[in-house]
């Protein structure tokens, strides 16, 4: 009876130890763990792709190295503004040759995670206003925030000189960032700041894309012009049509086409999932995360730069293929168009890539 005993004792003990072993580990945050995340060794495997397109590509040249951590491109008359993403703007002159410069503000940049001073747009008038906006973290590690700001350039310093939007809901992970100037208003994107369902949160401008008056006229909220995005890094417009790149959960990243008033569905929908009153995407990426940052357009394709993916794409606006443009710099954070160059800058120091000789690095492709 009592060996009897001795094993039913076993038993009982052996199946709490298993019950305790299965049971579920608290959520987490849904932060990049399958875009930006966790440093990569390698790039994730890619689908094959056979080009069709009639996109070509000529010689590829370095404009300017020993850049830290860029974030934006924006092109003057004479060379190149490029936001770095701990607090100062690297001022590039046609020969390259490159000026690291401060950027004096109210509230100081708070590099954190993703966040940092992010984006940047020139006015109209640059050449003679020297003045540009910029998208910039700020608060404490406990209470995070995003801003943006207009700055003035006397050839030394940037140095803030008012306050467009402020307040805006930030995080270690999903600031958004990106600006787009188009004439009189200012696009802005934000990130959902770790929190998913303010993106659907009517009241608050996180995870939204803003259209900001440069008057400063309305409200926030009455500046939201599409909702539902979880960290869109990426805007450009051509002609009429806006297209806004952001990060999936976990891979699904998007490039939408952006109209007012419409609902793009995270954390509710996301891929090629559907429900009435919200948008699936114009093109998604699949399982496997590219996690897309700047993108531009041009009349035939969306160039995208990508960071997980390693890669400079262009895609089809007719067919939505695929091209593969670039794919041997490692992490790419934004692509500017002009004239028959396509310039990109890698992001290769931001703790997360593989920093080679020269990195990070100002390039230049030649399209055919």
């Amino acid at each position: 009876m009592r060996r009897w005993m001795f094993i039913l004792s076993l038993v009982f003990i052996a199946g709490c130890a298993s019950e305790s072993t299965e049971a579920p580990e608290p959520e987490q945050a849904p932060v990049e763990e399958s875009t930006e995340e966790a440093p990569s060794d390698t790039a994730p495997e890619q689908e094959s792709t056979e080009p069709e397109g009639d996109v070509s590509t000529g010689a590829t040249e370095s404009i300017v190295e020993q850049l830290e951590a860029p974030w934006s491109i924006a092109k003057t008359d004479d060379g190149w503004l490029i936001s770095e993403r701990g607090g100062t703007i690297a001022v590039i002159d046609a020969d390259g040759n490159l000026d690291r410069q401060p950027v004096v503000l109210e509230e100081d940049v708070l590099e954190i995670g993703e966040g940092g001073l992010l984006g940047l747009a020139l006015t109209a008038d640059f050449a003679t206003s020297r003045q540009l906006y910029a998208y910039h973290t700020y608060g404490t590690p406990g209470n995070v925030q995003n801003r943006v700001v207009e700055l003035t350039w006397d050839g030394e310093r940037f140095e803030e000189t008012a306050v467009l939007l402020d307040e805006i809901p930030g995080a270690q992970f999903h600031n958004g960032g990106r600006l787009l100037l188009d004439g009189d208003v200012l696009w802005v994107t934000t990130g959902d700041a770790l929190v998913p369902e303010l993106a659907q949160d009517e009241t608050s401008i996180a995870g939204k894309v803003l259209r900001v008056p440069l008057s400063g006229e309305g409200e926030p909220t009455d500046w939201i012009y599409s909702s539902g995005h979880r960290n869109p890094q990426g805007l450009t417009k051509i002609e009429d049509t806006l297209y806004a790149s952001e990060h999936g959960a976990s891979g699904h990243d998007e490039v939408n086409i952006l109209e007012e008033g419409n609902n793009y569905g995270w954390p509710l929908i996301e891929a090629d999932q559907a429900r009435d009153g919200l948008e699936t995407p114009w093109f998604e990426v699949g399982e496997t995360s590219w996690a897309p940052s700047g993108i531009v357009a041009d009349d035939r394709y969306v160039y995208v730069a990508t960071l997980r993916g390693n890669r400079l794409v262009a895609i089809d606006r007719e067919s939505r293929e695929v091209i593969p443009l670039v794919e041997d710099k490692g992490r790419i954070r934004d692509v500017w168009l002009e004239d028959d160059g396509l310039y990109y800058i890698t992001n290769n120091t931001d703790g997360r890539g593989n920093p080679g000789s020269g990195d990070d690095q100002l390039y230049r492709l030649t399209i055919e």
